[in-house]
């Protein structure tokens, strides 16, 4: 019997907080359940084959991503959006494979970074999350997944 916590396991012990783009992982309490997440993840994304992962720039998120980029072995691009000007970290070359990534979804901010990539030259794969939501359940014309439900991690929280 393996010693790794489940993904919602992983989840309660991290906690999930607001932040600038919203929910997040509260990356800093667990190192070893930021991997439990980060290899979850990779594993639903590698089918995909994405080059490379596009997360918001927040620190969480980008701990997040670092641990799911790494297990895909591809490279991770933070997007930002000050006073109305939305932009990438870096550029994309043409048709970059590119994958979503966030603790979860929030419509507004999912539709804007697809724009965002879609605009950069970047070719949407996948958008993925730790948890699911209505909002990731509602994607239409791109595949979708999800590590836990998010009543999952409230049903069996402590």
């Amino acid at each position: 019997m393996s010693n790794t916590p489940s993904p919602a396991v992983a989840v309660r012990t991290l906690g999930v907080a607001q932040d600038t783009y919203g929910p997040t992982v509260n990356t800093g309490r667990s190192p070893r359940d930021v991997e439990v997440l980060g290899r979850a993840l990779a594993e639903s994304l590698r089918p995909r084959n994405p080059e490379t992962l596009v997360v918001w720039n927040t620190s969480d998120e980008a701990v997040l991503a670092h641990a799911v980029a790494r297990e895909l072995g591809v490279i991770v691009r933070r997007a930002s959006e000050v006073e109305g000007i939305l932009a990438l970290d870096e550029p994309m070359a043409p048709g970059t494979r590119v994958a979503l990534v966030a603790t979860t979804w929030d419509g507004r901010w999912l539709e804007t970074l697809r724009r965002l990539v879609l605009g950069s030259g970047g070719e949407l794969v996948v958008a993925a999350a730790v948890l699911g939501s209505d909002v990731l359940d509602a994607v239409s014309g791109l595949p979708t997944t999800s590590l836990v439900s998010a009543n999952e991690v409230t049903e069996s929280a402590p």
